[in-house]
């Protein structure tokens, strides 16, 4: 039999372990993601050691006419007396609502857009940082983004067809593996969408960025400014 101390040293030491192992072994994410007209189909898969979860999405099915037929509907009466109680209960619980909410108005702080912003220039660089290095410590075994895309006004079509351009085109520096494909159509409006994308993660490495962007000055003025407005 193990004493109380033996048995609280072995938790400790497997607690250890698993936490070392979620840190340095490899996670694997497999993403694959359709949408075209109104249909989203899809699939996750995470692999980690010996263990796996996967989750499938299916296009949406809109539900027949003849299956709305058979759902049971209210009669007139239980309808009216359901309406009754409804505005009954909704007064009761408004009107002391009312009074509790033009206190917490009068109380609560807003941000002005001096606040907003000293919050982007604060956070602006250490969160292009943290973005840059999680995606440089990403292991892109393969992907690919196929989009097309238009919206009723042409104009707002090309202003997103050059920010998507900008972007894929940053995230190809880092990634090499990943290929993209961008298909503007100014005469519909349209979205359609195929991503594809195999990653190995190890935690370990996001560790340093994520710290360096807790404990960044301009991320710590802005958690005390908003600590501040709102407390």
């Amino acid at each position: 039999m193990f004493t109380a101390i033996e048995i609280v040293q072995i938790v400790a030491i497997v607690s250890l372990l698993m936490v070392l192992l979620i840190l340095f072994c490899a996670i694997d994410l497999m993403v694959y993601l359709r949408k075209k007209d109104q249909d989203i189909s899809g699939s996750i898969v995470i692999r980690w050691l010996f263990l796996s979860y996967s989750k499938v999405f299916y296009p949406h099915t809109a539900v027949s006419s003849a299956s709305k037929k058979d759902h049971p509907l209210l009669k007139k009466e239980e309808m009216e007396n359901f309406e009754y109680d409804v505005v009954k209960n909704f007064d009761k619980v408004s009107k002391g609502k009312i009074t509790k909410e033009s206190k917490s108005k009068k109380k609560k702080k807003e941000l002005n857009a001096k606040d907003t912003l000293r919050i982007f220039n604060n956070i602006k660089k250490p969160l292009l940082r943290l973005v840059r290095g999680t995606i440089c410590n990403l292991k892109l075994r393969c992907g690919r983004c196929e989009v097309s895309f238009g919206f009723s006004d042409p104009a707002d079509t090309g202003i997103l067809c050059g920010f998507l351009f900008g972007l894929f085109g940053s995230v190809n520096q880092y990634l090499k593996n990943f290929s993209y494909f961008l298909e503007p159509k100014f005469d519909e409006k349209v979205l359609n969408l195929e991503f594809k994308a195999d990653v190995r993660v190890r935690i370990y490495k996001f560790i340093p960025h994520v710290l360096r962007f807790t404990f960044d000055r301009g991320v710590l003025r802005t958690g005390w400014l908003l600590v501040r407005t709102y407390r």
